[in-house]
């Protein structure tokens, strides 16, 4: 069959159009709903206030000092955007035609709409502190970072600044 035979025939253009739709989403990166992105600029700044943030609260444990942090991250982070889905079904003589199209919803300033978002994964932390040879500093520090970042003692070290 050629072409235009193809583009002649209902049930033919349902499956091309459903081809096409399945194509669009897998270049898209898309994954029932969800668009992952790894090294963004987005995720990247959040990913160093985060670091900043720590740098911050941890320097004003007694004993600490001035404090660096460097958080190593295993996995990017992932937005699960709103879809708006259409689907449509219509029926001639005894052949079903089913269609659907599916769209990202955008608020009021042409942003996508998240439903979620989930932060990367934690892989390490390193505290590089002034006062990080003592070791009561030392458990503060690792204290308070696994009480912010939820990632396990073993995954943090401390050193000390020189």
């Amino acid at each position: 069959m050629d072409i235009q035979g193809l583009l002649k025939n209902k049930k033919s253009m349902g499956i091309l159009a459903a081809l096409f739709i399945v194509g669009v989403m897998l270049i898209m990166g898309t994954d029932g709903g969800s668009v992952k992105y790894s090294a963004s600029t987005d995720n990247e700044s959040t990913a160093g206030e985060l670091d900043r943030r720590l740098e911050n609260i941890l320097s004003r444990v007694e004993g600490a000092g001035r404090v660096r942090v460097l958080i190593n991250y295993r996995q990017s982070g992932e937005k699960i955007l709103a879809y708006d889905m259409e689907s449509n079904t219509q029926e001639k003589d005894s052949n079903k035609e089913n269609t659907s199209k599916s769209e990202v919803v955008y608020d009021g300033n042409k942003m996508p709409v998240v439903l979620k978002e989930y932060m990367p994964k934690v892989e390490g932390v390193i505290i590089v502190a002034q006062g990080g040879n003592i070791e009561s500093v030392k458990k503060q520090l690792i204290a308070g970072t696994v009480a912010l970042l939820g990632v396990e003692e073993h995954k943090i070290e401390v050193l000390k600044m020189k």
